[in-house]
């Protein structure tokens, strides 16, 4: 078994539906349970990242004028993602993990916006292995926040581009996120900003993070995370008149663009009889090489044509 990390920053908002509406939310996102986090479902990734082996599945049409996908029993897609063939059905060499939250962008009343992360994203980051998260980095944060005003606390760079200057008598430098203000409660660990920078490397709005980056409590992570997507309005268009149909006004959450994820990639040995000469290197080795044919960009989720779910990805 190879493990790789699979690092998803949104270019544009990403839509990927929980299928029921939630009050006033029509199409709410996919989110954790407890925490209200925005996760992408390991499935969602690995439907997405199959779709790039298109080219592999033979398609018929059956009487009623429908085209059927299966998927080439001799080709790479089906010892790579498996295949549910009655005849040769098998899983896949990979297997992929929920897309789990890193770092969340928001409003800041200096700087434009912030990169929020916290205690809690930091210690599962140092659990599910990204290089440079540690369980002490993921500790220090945690410590610096403790205390019954935790959730009145931040840490950032006292002289960073989010930090409200020192004015009218006030001890400590203060920043203000989505209307609520956070107090200075320590410079940020030294490694985070550079860890996260090196997930990917090549991206060029990264290259300020330390300037914008800021570790808040869990709870009010949470509470960003449930409040701060964006909501848009979508009207349906009824097909025989072309304007909007009666009644056809809808809400749709987005993950906003500009937030940081990951995910954690399993490859094994092919699993059917027939594929398993291919090793898990050579599984990994097929998908890095395949995203690096697509430019290392990815389109998750629904409303393609209009734009959302455009992401880099790296494989590390």
């Amino acid at each position: 078994m190879t493990t790789r990390l699979l690092t998803l920053f949104t270019r544009t908002p990403l839509h990927v539906g929980a299928g029921a509406s939630i009050g006033a939310i029509d199409q709410p996102i996919v989110r954790e349970r407890a925490t209200g986090l925005p996760i992408i479902p390991g499935s969602s990734l690995k439907g997405v990242l199959a779709d790039l082996w298109d080219a592999d599945t033979d398609k018929t049409t059956d009487r009623d004028g429908r085209v059927r996908s299966s998927r080439n029993l001799e080709k790479d897609i089906t010892w790579l993602f498996g295949s549910d063939s009655d005849n040769a059905a098998s899983a896949g060499a990979l297997s992929f993990g929920e897309a789990r939250l890193l770092a969340f962008p928001l409003r800041s009343a200096r700087g434009s916006f912030a990169w929020a992360t916290s205690p809690l994203l930091l210690a599962r980051a140092a659990r599910d292995g990204v290089p440079g998260v540690t369980a002490d980095l993921a500790k220090e944060a945690a410590d610096k926040l403790s205390g019954k005003d935790a959730d009145s606390l931040a840490l950032f760079g006292a002289s960073a581009a989010i930090a409200l200057p020192v004015a009218n008598g006030a001890p400590k430098p203060r920043l203000v996120l989505e209307d609520y203000p956070f107090t200075h409660a320590g410079e940020l660990p030294a490694a985070l900003a550079p860890s996260l920078q090196k997930l990917l490397p090549d991206e060029p709005v990264l290259q300020n993070l330390p300037e914008h980056l800021v570790v808040i409590s869990d709870g009010m992570l949470s509470f960003f995370a449930r409040t701060a997507c964006e909501i848009a309005q979508h009207v349906r268009i009824d097909d025989a008149t072309g304007t909007a149909d009666d009644g056809g006004l809808f809400n749709q959450e987005n993950v906003p663009a500009e937030t940081l994820f990951y995910s954690v990639v399993h490859a094994s040995a092919g699993r059917s009889a027939a594929h398993r000469q291919h090793t898990p290197e050579a599984a990994i080795k097929a998908l890095a090489d395949r995203l690096a044919d697509h430019l290392e960009t990815l389109q998750i989720g629904g409303d393609a044509t209009t734009g959302l779910g455009y992401c880099t990805a790296r494989l590390a």
